[in-house]
């Protein structure tokens, strides 16, 4: 029996107006995945009145939820206690909204700066990654619910594979994004996925022309679809798919390509 592909779309999809993304995820059938909760510079004042909001827009949703963690200016592995403080309480609030909204995936970043080449510094963030995983992952054990780390600006996938196999949790996944991967790497997304093999869980679809980090359709950009199709055939690996692309037909077409080479390569 052919295998039932989970589809998402980002909540950014139209212009961060949530209540529109879910009716686009309706109209589209697919589930949603939210990609920004609130405004930033309100977010200590209004997390509950708009995780409220957030849970009420929801209540009529037919489809699945996943959750992107926070991630802007965040970073688990920094030396100031104090940016350490105010991270690991935004990934505990993504836990929060997780089981609020009966969401099953949380999405996180490293938030690694590959601009710093020392082998020092990706020892410490390494080490200090295992360190906050090893207290976190638990309750996500506990709740059911699984974590997975993203690529953003990593060159390769040796030190979110690193941090999955040492955790190894059942609950701790990898997400590979291919827009990042065309944009930050020399290495091809088919080639991150073996190196993944069953650690990946999810995956999420945009393009660009290697310049910026535009999110685009999927049929505007040089990274190829096809191979990342066939190579999770090939290993017969099923991650869920969310449509990060920002634009309402730039999303369409790219369902539309991708739903045409999942048929082509019979995935």
């Amino acid at each position: 029996m052919k295998n039932q592909i989970k589809k998402f779309i980002s909540s950014t999809v139209d212009y961060h107006n949530f209540k529109g993304a879910l009716d686009i995820a309706n109209e589209l059938n697919c589930g949603i995945e939210i990609s920004r909760f609130g405004k930033l510079k309100d977010i200590e004042d209004l997390f509950d009145i708009t995780k409220k909001e957030y849970k009420a827009a929801l209540r009529d949703f037919e489809g699945e939820v996943t959750l992107h963690g926070f991630f802007s200016n965040l970073n688990v592995a920094a030396k100031d206690p104090l940016i350490r403080e105010v991270s690991e309480k935004r990934y505990y609030q993504s836990l929060e909204l997780a089981l609020e909204f009966n969401a099953k995936t949380v999405v996180f970043h490293t938030c690694f700066n590959n601009l710093l080449k020392h082998n020092e510094y990706r020892q410490m963030y390494f080490k200090r990654n295992i360190e906050f995983f090893h207290e976190f992952i638990p309750y996500f054990e506990k709740e059911g619910i699984t974590a997975t780390i993203e690529n953003v600006h990593e060159p390769d996938w040796e030190l979110i594979r690193s941090i999955v196999a040492t955790i190894n949790s059942p609950n701790l996944k990898a997400t590979i994004d291919l827009g990042h991967c065309n944009l930050h790497s020399e290495i091809t997304p088919d080639e991150w996925i073996k190196n993944y093999g069953i650690m990946l869980h999810h995956m999420h679809l945009h393009n660009n022309y290697k310049d910026e980090d535009s999110h685009s359709s999927l049929l505007r950009g040089n990274m190829q679809l096809e191979p990342v199709i066939q190579t999770l055939k090939d290993i017969c690996i099923y991650p869920q798919f969310t449509f990060e692309i920002f634009e309402k037909e730039a999303l369409i077409e790219s369902i539309k390509y991708f739903d045409e080479i999942c048929e082509k390569t019979g995935y």
